[in-house]
Parts: C-alpha cells; sequence; structure tokens
C-alpha cells in the first residue's frame, strides 16, 4: 500500500471503516493499522476507558498519512520516545516533530502492523516500515529505492494516550534492500 490507498485505508479505520474497505483491490495487502479496524463508536468507547488502542491507532495513522494533528489524540504531555534521538523534542509536539522527520526520510511511509499485544498498561506493536528512502536514514543518504524493513514497538498508555515508545528497527534489513 502506497500515498492515497495508505491514506485512505488509515482514514477508513479511523472514521470506524475497515481497511479492506478502502482498498478493495489491494486484498493481499498487508493493512495500515489492523489492530484499529474497531468500529469508530467503539473505538471512543475505549478511549475514554483508557484502553489505548484508539492512541495506538493515531500513532501509526500520523506516520502513515503525514497527518500530524492526530498525534495530539495519540500521545501523553509527556511523551518520550526511547531511544530518543539528539533534538527530537517530548509531548505532542515532539510526536509531530518525529511525524515530520520520518516523512522526510520516507514520504510515502506506510506502517503496517503485523501484530499487537498487550500487557497491562503496555502495547507491543510488530510491523513493517515501507516507503521511499528519500533523505538520509541510519547513516546512508537518500537512495530513492522503496524498501521494507520490520520494527518492534512497545507503547506505554497511560490514561488512554501512549507516555512512551520503546521502538526497535531492523537496520540491518534496512541496509540490505538499500544495497549497504
Amino acid at each position: 500500500m502506497r500515498g492515497p490507498v495508505a491514506a485512505a485505508a488509515a482514514a477508513a479505520v479511523l472514521t470506524g471503516g475497515s481497511v479492506a474497505e478502502a482498498q478493495p483491490a489491494a486484498r493481499d495487502a498487508v493493512p495500515v493499522v489492523e489492530a484499529a479496524a474497531v468500529p469508530a463508536a467503539e473505538a471512543r468507547a475505549e478511549e475514554r476507558a483508557g484502553d489505548g488502542l484508539s492512541a495506538v491507532a493515531h500513532f501509526y495513522g500520523a506516520l502513515s498519512t503525514g497527518n500530524t494533528a492526530l498525534m495530539a489524540r495519540a500521545v501523553s504531555r509527556g511523551w518520550v520516545d526511547v531511544p530518543t534521538r539528539p533534538g527530537l523534542g517530548t509531548g505532542v509536539a515532539g510526536a509531530q516533530q518525529l511525524v515530520r522527520e520520518v516523512r522526510a526520510a520516507f514520504p510515502d511511509l506506510v506502517e503496517a502492523v503485523t501484530g499487537i499485544t498487550r500487557s497491562g498498561d503496555r502495547i507491543h506493536v510488530s510491523l513493517q516500515h515501507c516507503g521511499t528512502h528519500s533523505a538520509e536514514f541510519a547513516g546512508v543518504p537518500a537512495t530513492y529505492k522503496y524498501v521494507c524493513f520490520r520494527g518492534e514497538e512497545t507503547q506505554t498508555v497511560r490514561n488512554g494516550l501512549i507516555s512512551s515508545t520503546e521502538h526497535w528497527e531492523d537496520i540491518d534489513g534496512f541496509l540490505k534492500e538499500v544495497g549497504k
């Protein structure tokens, strides 16, 4: 899934539809935010109850569409990225900065959730990052190759919002994809 298809899929999920409805011709594609394929009314009820799945859906929706405003519904005022990159802020502004930086490196990025588990206040997300490598990433200048590599993230949720994101990206897989 790329560009408008990914944006349509994320928008459908976040408004109560499904990825399949947004992309009937791409039945073999991995869903953008499969964990968020909860009807909108249920997602709003979960969000009010502090479940955090809506926050996680908004987080990956923001990264997949570039809509930084979604981060206000995803992260807390004190949100932190672990490990953090030098210069990355915290809270909503930091999460929005993250979206801009990641989308600069991969402007057509799709965050395809491949698995999700929960343990207490922690939601673990397995995903596939796919996009065109268009700016420096992991020390590698832009190659303009379309790449896919794995990631694992643990979102800690408090009061229905993500308070921290611990992440690991398969940099070796990325390097192999770009021929390094």
